[in-house]
């Protein structure tokens, strides 16, 4: 079977044209507890070789029930003790995690290091999604009673600037996270809501003292 391409075509091609063209290119796929192979069929017409393709996986499929998770090798053909990603069982992913003591995974995506984007990372905030919704008060006094700090981390000895969960937890307890090795996390731009209204009640204040500062000046 010939793979048609839409150059060739002249016009976009339809779900069954390209349907045709996955199918010439694989034909089935196998798995076995060390890699995925996808089988091409020997009378494949692409400029590609016909054959197999095999994909290597860390250790195959790891533990069992909830703790089921597929971690990858990164590439070498040498099987590795510390694997780059994993897949649990609940499609959750992490990056550069401990395999051993990580798993189940509380979160859709966890990395252990830097995150890099080059695009902006938007979080969805459409009312629509929302409920219960109301002001929040005294927020001059939750920053105020927030420390901002400078720290290293104690396994990459990187430096850093941040806050303190702990204390986070106390004043804004809804933007703290805690793993299930009991390890917290701080949602940073839930803080940014918080500094908006801090901001506003802070202008009042100073709004209400120039009026009275122009009362005195013009007695």
């Amino acid at each position: 079977m010939a793979v048609k391409f839409r150059a060739q075509k002249g016009t976009p091609l339809t779900y069954s044209e390209l349907d045709n063209n996955f199918g010439s290119y694989f034909y089935s796929a196998s798995v076995s507890n060390t890699s995925v192979t996808l089988h091409y069929p020997a009378s494949l017409e692409v400029p590609v070789n016909s054959g197999s393709v095999s994909f290597s996986l860390v250790k195959g499929l790891e533990q069992t029930g909830a703790d089921r998770r597929i971690p990858f090798y990164s590439g070498s053909s040498e099987l590795s003790s510390d694997p780059n990603l994993g897949v649990d069982v609940s499609g959750s992913v992490g990056i550069g995690v401990d395999f051993t003591n990580d798993f189940p995974l509380d979160y859709k995506l966890t990395v252990s290091g830097s995150i890099k984007a080059t695009g902006t990372v938007f979080q969805g905030s459409d009312e629509r999604l929302k409920k219960d919704i109301y002001p929040i008060d005294n927020a001059l006094s939750k920053i105020d009673s927030i420390d901002g700090v400078n720290f290293t981390y104690k396994d990459t000895d990187e430096k850093s600037i941040g806050v303190i969960a702990q204390q986070i937890q106390k004043i804004l307890p809804e933007v703290v996270s805690e793993d299930n090795k009991g390890y917290l996390s701080v949602n940073y731009s839930g803080v940014v809501p918080v500094l908006i209204e801090a901001v506003r009640e802070q202008k009042s204040i100073i709004d209400d003292l120039v009026k009275r500062i122009e009362t005195l000046e013009n007695k």
